[in-house]
C-alpha cells in the first residue's frame, strides 16, 4: 500500500554531514528521514525560497524535459530501504495516456517533486521495515524499551 507523505522538516545527519527531508505520513504521525545529497538540497532550498537562476540546475532540466514532452511528473514513489538505510525510489511520469516508472536516487526524486508539485508516497512496508529492530521477538523489544527507560523518572523505584 502506497501511503502519501508530505515534506515535515528538514535536518542534517551529523555523522554523515549530509541533508535530510524528513517525510511525515499525511494525516498521520510515521516519519521518515531521506537523505540528500547537496544539489538536490539546494534546489528544495531554492525553490522554497523562490530565488530565480539565470541558467537552469540539473533539476530544473529535468522538469523542463519532461513538460517539453508533453509530460507531467505523476506522483514519487519511496519504494524500499535496505538495512543499512539506503532508500530507493522511482517517479511516475504521465505522458498522454500512458505512464512511464523511472527508477532515481530518492533526493532527485524529492526534489523532483518538490519543483513539480506532484504528490510524494511511501510503501507502508518502508516504514514498517524503519519501525521494527531487525530479528528482535515482541518480548526482546519491550525489554530493550524498558531498559532504555530512565530511571530518574521513577524517584525511589528501581527497574531491574
Amino acid at each position: 500500500m502506497l501511503v502519501p507523505v508530505e515534506i515535515s522538516s528538514f535536518a542534517a545527519d551529523t555523522q554523515m554531514g549530509t541533508p535530510l527531508v524528513v517525510l511525515k505520513e499525511s494525516g498521520g504521525v510515521r516519519t521518515i528521514a531521506v537523505p540528500l545529497d547537496l544539489a538536490a538540497a539546494n534546489a528544495i532550498a531554492m525553490h522554497s525560497l523562490q530565488v530565480e537562476v539565470d541558467k537552469p540546475f540539473a533539476i530544473d532540466l529535468v522538469k523542463i524535459a519532461v513538460e517539453q514532452l508533453g509530460g507531467t511528473l505523476y506522483r514519487v514513489v519511496i519504494s524500499d530501504v535496505t538495512d543499512e538505510g539506503v532508500f530507493s525510489s522511482y517517479i511516475i511520469i504521465r505522458a498522454g495516456m500512458s505512464l512511464k516508472v523511472i527508477d532515481c536516487r530518492p533526493s532527485d526524486a524529492v526534489a523532483l517533486a518538490v519543483k513539480c508539485d506532484a504528490p510524494v508516497f511511501v510503501r507502508d512496508d518502508v516504514f514498517a521495515k524503519l519501525n521494527s529492530p531487525k530479528g528482535q521477538t515482541e518480548a526482546e523489544q519491550l525489554r530493550e524499551r524498558v531498559r532504555a527507560i530512565d530511571t530518574v523518572d521513577f524517584g525511589k523505584y528501581v527497574l531491574e
